[in-house]
């Protein structure tokens, strides 16, 4: 969406923490082997592998696939942020075989005596270390001349390759590749692999190719869709527009709100024109004598500003080079309706055009971040394209004072102005430079007296910036919370939403084992567990499939639900979570085992929340609920004075032993 992409569709790469496996996975699927390939793997017997490259070039693929042959398979990889202070670091999960350190922005310059420390420390726990670094060559003189390193330069295989690798995994069906590829153009394939693209690029290549089925689009004009030749374009753009008002701003309102409804990038491209107050005019209207004095009237007619038909919708779109695309059917709080999208033909147009003009037209990007930051109406929906543009824009200006414009909007009572703030820290900390002063600043605003940085920071926790460092998301949301009284109440609504956005942001080891932690200690902590973990319960695959089979959270799952069901506060929602568990694993083998193992285990307590949740589970009105046997069983012993059974998962089961 718009030049920020689509953020509910995107991967989010770990920065901080345990890398998912899923992540290692994807990133060995078509994974081309590049010639240094061999002889980085030899170096990493060393322990510490610095690795050199340019974005787009492979780098972190190929770092995760060198710790994963490394470790001969391992997935417990862990992610270090650039700004890791590696002479005081020190390895916390002895299970971990790798690290992947994402840049290297050292408080203190690496000696050494500082790399021999690292090394007998990964060393100790068997582990190995890869350090991305730029394609800078100053840097790589620097690491040769005072630590006599020489890092491994990242140079991405041929194109080709890498396509063949790509599509190989992406369309496993050799005669369908066949088929794909035998309706490109004659030539075009050799022509768009030039010698100069990086993986990143042939990676969009083949997504284009491999998505396209019988009813997807040809490839006659797939050269107009590729963003890595939007680059080019953003400058002829902004020419072709520099006089006209009209189409510069709605060339502008839809890089920003790209995928958004016509009619809402029509809106803000008037919006953006009444701010401007005649900046984004080339040429102002004659109305008198050039010294100022009134003058007599221009001769001939002049442009009325305020003509409702200057520009058609289809006009606009042709000269910015978009279409609306056909109408999709969206959901909002208990509704549907219908947008028609802008979108640009070409891919990352968006990006490219605003990365042009903030770099260009510095007078022209303040209007826009005082336009982003006015932004109005539905908070997710304009607030988020608006805030990711503000942080990629952040580090497209750079400079001391990069996110002092976020920041004012961070502190502002307005909840969408907030919001903006938000999703622009986010990315700003994709940035490996900001990402310092982002995590400095949430940190201190965290510990603040007022509630809305804290609230801004609860709502940062929830984005990708949490995703990928969800260890320091959590602490962040433990500091900002203050209860659920007067004006902290909104504060406590976005930290209990953040931490169930990591949850289903794949996070729940994390979120689960530091619930399980809290509801120990007490305070507000416990009560922010207790008030989570119902939230938890709609979102069962996870949760179930820890159930089936035991592991460090079974134990922890069962004792929370024990807690919540005792807490009479919570009893409602915990009820209502787990009748919905008992009536949709009904017919299902798993689910329907977890749902056993949780009801057996909870029977052997039977607690005041257990004796009234398998009374609810007995009266239930429909037949078809997974679990009613072992809650009429167990509610049968209660009436007759039988203490509970244990170690048996059903009157008419086997064992579960928990």
């Amino acid at each position: 969406m718009g030049a920020a992409g689509n953020a509910g569709g995107r991967r989010v790469e770990a920065h901080e923490g345990s890398i998912p496996a899923q992540e290692i996975l994807e990133a060995k699927a078509g994974f081309a082997e590049p010639d240094w390939f061999p002889a980085a793997l030899k170096e990493l017997d060393t322990g510490l592998l610095f690795l050199a490259g340019s974005p787009g070039t492979g780098r972190r693929t190929a770092a995760l696939n060198l710790l994963f042959q490394h470790s001969s398979g391992s997935m417990d990889l862990r992610a270090l942020d650039s700004d890791v202070d590696l002479p005081s670091w020190r390895p916390t999960q002895a299970e971990a075989r790798g690290y992947l350190v994402y840049g290297l922005l050292a408080k203190r310059p690496l000696t050494s005596p500082v790399i021999a420390n690292l090394l007998d420390r990964l060393t100790e726990v068997h582990a190995r270390m890869v350090i991305l670094l730029p394609d800078d060559p100053e840097l790589a003189r620097t690491l040769s001349r005072e630590l006599h390193i020489t890092p491994v330069r990242c140079r991405p295989p041929q194109p080709g390759a890498v396509f063949d690798a790509r599509l190989r995994s992406a369309v496993p069906n050799p005669a369908e590749r066949d088929r794909l590829l035998a309706r490109l153009e004659p030539g075009m394939l050799d022509e768009l692999l030039a010698p100069d693209l990086v993986p990143s690029q042939v990676v969009e290549l083949v997504e284009a190719v491999s998505r396209a089925g019988d009813t997807g689009p040809g490839f006659t004009d797939l050269r107009d869709r590729l963003s890595f030749l939007a680059a080019g374009e953003a400058p002829e753009l902004i020419k072709q527009l520099r006089d006209d008002s009209d189409g510069l701003a709605f060339l502008l309102a839809a890089c920003v709100f790209e995928g958004l409804d016509h009619r809402i990038v029509q809106e803000e491209a008037e919006r953006l024109l009444l701010l401007a107050d005649g900046s984004l005019d080339s040429l102002l209207p004659e109305s008198g004598s050039s010294d100022g004095e009134r003058g007599p009237a221009t001769s001939g007619p002049r442009p009325n500003p305020k003509f409702l038909l200057r520009r058609s919708l289809d006009e606009l779109l042709r000269m910015v080079r978009a279409d609306c695309a056909p109408t999709e059917i969206r959901t909002a709080s208990g509704y549907l309706y219908s947008v028609e999208p802008v979108r640009f033909t070409r891919h990352r147009q968006a990006e490219e055009v605003l990365r042009h003009v903030w770099r260009q037209y510095g007078h022209l990007s303040s209007l826009l971040a005082d336009w982003m930051g006015r932004v109005s109406g539905n908070e997710r929906e304009l607030a988020e394209p608006a805030g990711r543009v503000l942080g990629m824009a952040a580090g497209w200006g750079g400079g001391r004072r990069a996110l002092s414009h976020i920041s004012k909007l961070a502190n502002s009572d307005s909840a969408t102005t907030r919001a903006i703030a938000a999703y622009a820290l986010s990315m700003a900390a994709a940035d490996p430079i900001l990402a310092s002063e982002v995590k400095h600043r949430l940190r201190g605003w965290s510990y603040s007296a007022g509630p809305q940085l804290r609230s801004t920071v609860a709502h940062v926790c929830g984005t990708d910036f949490g995703a990928s460092r969800p260890d320091r998301a959590i602490r962040l949301l433990r500091s900002a919370y203050r209860g659920r009284d007067g004006e902290e109440a909104a504060v406590g609504v976005k930290v209990r939403g953040s931490l169930c956005a990591l949850s289903g942001a794949g996070r729940q080891p994390t979120v689960v084992r530091r619930l399980a932690e809290w509801v120990d200690t007490g305070g507000r902590e416990a009560e922010l567990a207790l008030w989570t973990f119902p939230q938890l319960l709609w979102e069962p695959a996870w949760l179930q499939e820890q159930l089936v089979g035991v592991s460090e959270f079974t134990e922890k799952i069962i004792e929370l639900v024990h807690r919540v069901l005792n807490d009479d506060e919570h009893f409602e929602a915990t009820r209502s979570a787990l009748l919905n568990w008992c009536r949709m694993a009904y017919g299902y083998e798993q689910q329907t085992t977890a749902v056993e193992t949780l009801l057996t285990a909870l029977a052997q307590g039977m607690a005041r929340g257990e004796l009234r949740l398998f009374v609810e589970i007995d009266r239930y009105d429909a037949e078809e609920l997974a679990g009613r046997h072992i809650a009429r069983h167990a509610l049968d012993r209660w009436r007759n004075g039988e203490s509970p059974e244990h170690g048996s998962a059903t009157p008419h089961g086997g064992p579960h032993d928990h």
